[in-house]
């Protein structure tokens, strides 16, 4: 018997990287988007920040940036703006990019204390002549341009982009015209759900039109900085003809003021960063502008139907500068306070706009609305002037109004702040019954009816 020795070669296989690591630079990153073609997907990898010197463009259609495995949670790759003068992470909005994808990522938009930056730019731009475009489960926040998200109209053929489960802001500051966007629709028939927006400055959701798009299910919450407007329906342009607004459904989303961080009496309390949301939802032009830029314009054709509001604005909902909507079935919910002072940028005379209340109408430049209201005869929010029904009066530029001050006795308890429990007594509110606008409903609301001094 003969023994024989063979070698064997046994081959082992070697860790082969998942994602792609945060040693690439910008520019290897964009060359692997070039290369990569259609379908490619750029897998980034958890908890780590890329530090992008320009802008991250895609080149083809179905692609896709994203964290490998799809986390929700902090440990989301991080996409963070560097370069000088670059206002945007990540762009899709050259033409052939249908079916591109944004998702499981964070956006850092850099900004940290500096002032708006010139370059019109959001932290992210999608839309174009583009379709089926999507963006999900993404978190952008310290724009240095005036969005965090924007999806363009392009020729006006962008259309059916979806932005769901975002978790949106800060966006921009208080500082007067440093604000920016939360979301900042132009695309058609597109849709905008599950998002949380908290701490935007000027629109929680803006907008463009955007014919049969829908916006639903979606919060909008202030904490630490005032809030122009939650949901605003107010830009006549881009789309033609001026104030295409046709067959947008607005419903179901809640618009969420500034709550009291500290306890003030029974029923209101303080809020240390003194923040409220000037207008929950703002429709027509003439609610956001009162320099007559946009003339008798309208805007038509949308339907805003089951949204709530609860916490502190200086107005609910303010209609001026419409026509052909459907406003029916929207509510308050826990406690609510409208509140707030003329301030130095408000008209005067005859054009002064009127103090804060719940919903303001200014039927001079209204037409041919399906609003919604209970009658004085079958209801008691009759007895409560104006917090069932659309008061009328000058909507003009309401954005002028100006906070209290954070040491005033203004914001309503609720929202997971100081003292949160509902309230069920007097004080300097007044408690009514439940108010949505048509039927009665079955919460508590207390209502502060103020305008807080004078012109500043």
């Amino acid at each position: 018997m003969t023994l024989r020795w063979t070698a064997l070669l046994i081959c082992l296989p070697l860790a082969v990287a998942s994602c792609i690591t945060n040693s690439s630079s910008t520019a290897q990153l964009q060359a692997l988007l070039q290369e990569g073609g259609e379908g490619y997907k750029l897998e980034l990898c958890r908890n780590q920040i890329y530090s992008l010197t320009d802008v991250l463009s895609y080149t083809a259609a179905g692609q896709e940036i994203s964290t490998e495995k799809y986390p929700k949670d902090e440990s989301r790759a991080t996409l963070k703006v560097a370069g000088f003068n670059v206002t945007c992470a990540v762009k899709a909005t050259a033409n052939g990019l249908d079916g591109i994808a944004l998702r499981n990522v964070q956006i850092d938009g850099n900004r940290g204390n500096e002032p708006i930056y010139t370059a019109p730019q959001a932290n992210i731009e999608f839309g174009g002549m583009n379709s089926g475009q999507l963006i999900e489960y993404v978190r952008s926040y310290d724009p240095r341009g005036w969005s965090c998200m924007h999806i363009a109209e392009g020729p006006f053929t962008c259309r059916g982009a979806t932005i769901q489960y975002n978790d949106i802001g800060p966006c921009g500051s208080e500082a007067f015209q440093q604000w920016a966007d939360g979301i900042s629709l132009s695309c058609q028939e597109s849709l905008v759900q599950g998002n949380t927006i908290v701490d935007a400055t000027d629109g929680g959701i803006v907008i463009f039109g955007a014919p049969d798009s829908v916006i639903r299910d979606n919060l909008i919450h202030v904490k630490t900085r005032t809030l122009l407007g939650g949901i605003n329906m107010v830009d006549v342009l881009p789309w033609r003809p001026e104030g295409n607004f046709s067959n947008v459904l607005v419903e179901n989303n809640h618009i969420s003021g500034g709550f009291a961080t500290d306890i003030g009496n029974d029923t209101m309390g303080m809020n240390n960063a003194s923040a409220i949301i000037k207008i929950g939802i703002g429709i027509g032009p003439q609610v956001w502008w009162s320099d007559g830029r946009y003339g008798r314009n309208q805007t038509t054709g949308a339907t805003i139907q089951g949204n709530q509001f609860s916490g502190a604005f200086a107005f609910a909902m303010a209609i001026s500068g419409a026509r052909d909507d459907v406003i029916r079935d929207n509510s308050f919910v826990g406690n609510v306070s409208f509140i707030g002072s003329y301030g130095p940028n408000c008209t005067v005379g005859g054009e002064t706009p009127n103090s804060p209340v719940p919903l303001l109408e200014d039927p001079s430049l209204t037409t041919n609305l399906d609003i919604s209201v209970p009658s004085p005869a079958s209801s008691i929010l009759s007895m409560a002037p104006g917090s069932g029904a659309f008061q009328t009066g000058r909507a003009l530029g309401l954005t002028c109004f100006m906070p209290p001050a954070s040491d005033s006795v203004s914001w309503p308890y609720g929202g997971g702040q100081v003292n949160a429990q509902p309230t069920k007594s007097g004080g300097a509110g007044l408690l009514i019954q439940p108010t949505l606008f048509g039927l009665c409903f079955t919460v508590a609301v207390a209502v502060l009816f103020t305008s807080v001094g004078g012109r500043l």
